[in-house]
């Protein structure tokens, strides 16, 4: 929402992420590695970080997206373990 979307627009996005007219392709494409890399990031290419190449993503900035992707999968699995919501994780960890 931080990018002007409503939130019923970052549900459909979220709900087909594929065929979403909202995003590029660029977008689109990191969208779906995250997923992956979310999901099952033993399975990720070579190749699919070479596509996300070809869609113009420098080496740094596909690092620096699977920098964030990682941390927030981080964030999710800490307040998980600790029965956080993850909206209030930041601020917990900050006071304790």
């Amino acid at each position: 929402m931080a990018q002007g979307f409503t939130a019923e627009q970052v549900q459909s996005v979220l709900d087909d992420v594929r065929s979403s007219e909202l995003i590029d392709e660029t977008a689109r494409a990191l969208l779906v590695f995250s997923e992956k890399m979310t999901r099952d990031p033993a399975k990720i290419t070579p190749e699919e970080v070479d596509e996300l190449r070809k869609m113009g993503l420098s080496d740094a900035a596909i690092l620096e997206g699977v920098h964030v992707i990682s941390f927030f999968n981080y964030l999710d699995r800490m307040a998980d373990a600790l029965g956080t919501p993850v909206e209030n994780f930041q601020q917990m960890m900050m006071e304790g």
